[in-house]
């Protein structure tokens, strides 16, 4: 709306009668003023898209949520085209790049090297563990005495 109410009706009866007095029909007049305050009535309120703006914060309990409140709102008193999120992290309990290596003889998926007790030698794949592979190698009528680890595993693929 232009105005308030109350401004609005006295204006639209002084133009009204301004209209009459030139000789336009009462008739016209009251249609154009009817569908023209139907469609400022009726006619969407163009906003502009608020936004979207993140802030990570650490988790601290309930002063987290309190300090949630308090920057929400600020920000939407100061900033009409931002709408706040705020996104509560924590620290990570486990850092996830220190890992436990294996020993070569327990990795799987593995190009190894073997050289056989016959001074044959061998290279090969295998998606077990190198270990058990190596085993398979070994005739079960040798010695156990002898080591299965191989001479040169090489580095997991």
């Amino acid at each position: 709306m232009i105005c308030s109410k109350g401004k609005l009706d006295p204006e639209l009866d002084k133009i009204c009668s301004i209209l009459l007095e030139n000789g336009y029909l009462e008739h016209s007049i009251n249609s154009t003023l009817k569908r023209k305050l139907q469609q400022l009535n009726s006619s969407p309120v163009h906003t502009v898209k608020k936004c979207p703006v993140y802030l990570h914060v650490p988790w601290i309990g309930n002063v987290s949520t309190r300090f949630k409140k308090q920057v929400t709102s600020a920000v939407k008193c100061c900033f009409f085209s931002v709408e706040p999120r705020v996104v509560f992290m924590t620290r990570q309990l486990l850092p996830a790049t220190k890992k436990d290596v294996l020993p070569s003889h327990h990795q799987s998926n593995v190009i190894y090297h073997f050289v056989c007790h016959c001074d044959s030698r061998y290279v090969g794949r295998t998606s077990q563990r190198l270990e058990e592979r190596i085993k398979q190698h070994i005739p079960k009528s040798y010695p156990s005495s002898h080591s299965t680890h191989p001479s040169k595993p090489s580095p997991p693929r």
